[in-house]
């Protein structure tokens, strides 16, 4: 049985095989989803094949559920072939809503109070959510060098310049990995959050979730490596989540979430890079100078000096500010 049998034989299971189908959207994974119509009704399929893992969304959408976290009703599953029937929550994605003119600390201050009643309600399940651990977060920031650094850095970078930005990030992370832990979306920004047509912050693309720092997801939001926030609105962010979090509210983790953010930001620089060249997703490669500028911001720090003089050193400043054209590929 071919993959489209299998997805129409998932649909006629489950009263949707005459449905109307259209293309939503893709995202930086393998997974695609389409809109469903039946008569009035809407649903959306996600199309997950090998490697993704959508009984992992399932088991996340669940717990968030039970947190009272707006996510997308369950409506079937297939997880041998990857399939899931999702409610459909609609189009104003936080982002779209921003572009189309509306009040940014509004919708931030959804976003947090969302994130605040997740935390403080999920149960952490004994087992089935991987750590979000030191292993993990170094890897991540390898991808700087392993991918940045191969395919756009003119003449690569050597394994000195390699080993030495890893020995910059060993004590960093170490630091990072102290935080108190939580439930972490890790993609908790405008782009994947909603309002839904019952009014609520919807949550979208969870299935990554991971147990990490606390901070993770705050940090995710106010230093988007997509758009720029408004330094008012991330100051406003800090103060109602730090209200609401008070035992969290400590000179420690407020200088370890400068740690984390500018951690997000170097994996999303190799991220980006890692999208194009491996998977032949080039719209990435138009976001690296301002996710540059992210990274650059922090680096007056002193927390980052040598992270800055590796940066100086290593990567020029006509590489950071333009868009790559990469001459190779994975």
């Amino acid at each position: 049985m071919t993959r489209e049998e299998a997805l129409q034989s998932f649909l006629d299971r489950n009263g949707w095989g005459e449905a109307t189908r259209r293309m939503l959207a893709a995202d930086a994974s393998f997974r695609t989803y389409e809109r469903l119509w039946r008569g009035e009704e809407r649903a959306v399929l996600m199309n997950a094949p090998s490697p993704e893992n959508p009984a992992q969304f399932v088991f996340i959408d669940r717990l968030l559920a039970a947190a009272g976290a707006r996510v997308p009703g369950i409506m079937a599953t297939d997880f041998e072939n990857g399939f899931v029937l999702l409610e459909d929550l609609g189009d104003d994605t936080f982002a779209r809503l921003l572009n189309r003119g509306a009040d940014g600390a509004d919708l931030y201050r959804q976003a947090v109070e969302a994130l605040i009643q997740m935390q403080k309600n999920v149960v952490l399940p004994s087992e089935g959510i991987p750590a979000y651990d030191t292993e993990k977060m170094l890897f991540e920031v390898s991808l700087l060098p392993d991918w940045f650094g191969k395919y756009v850095v003119p003449g690569g970078l050597s394994d000195e310049a390699r080993a030495a930005f890893m020995a910059i990030w060993e004590p960093l992370i170490a630091r990072i990995q102290a935080m108190p832990k939580t439930l972490v979306l890790l993609d908790f920004h405008v782009d994947n959050l909603m309002i839904t047509a019952d009014k609520k912050c919807g949550l979208l693309d969870f299935q990554d979730g991971r147990i990490g720092p606390v901070l993770y997801d705050l940090m995710s939001l106010i230093e988007d490596d997509r758009r720029p926030v408004d330094a008012a609105i991330q100051a406003e962010a800090m103060r109602l989540y730090f209200s609401a979090r008070p035992e969290l509210d400590t000179p420690e983790n407020r200088e370890v979430a400068a740690i984390v953010a500018l951690q997000r930001h170097t994996k999303v620089a190799g991220i980006f890079v890692r999208l194009c060249a491996r998977d032949g997703k080039n719209r990435y490669l138009q976001m690296l100078p301002f996710v540059w500028q992210r990274i650059e911001s922090h680096l007056d720090n002193p927390l980052f000096q040598a992270y800055r003089e590796w940066i100086e050193k290593y990567i020029p400043v006509a590489v950071r500010r333009a868009v790559p054209v990469l001459e190779k590929q994975a």
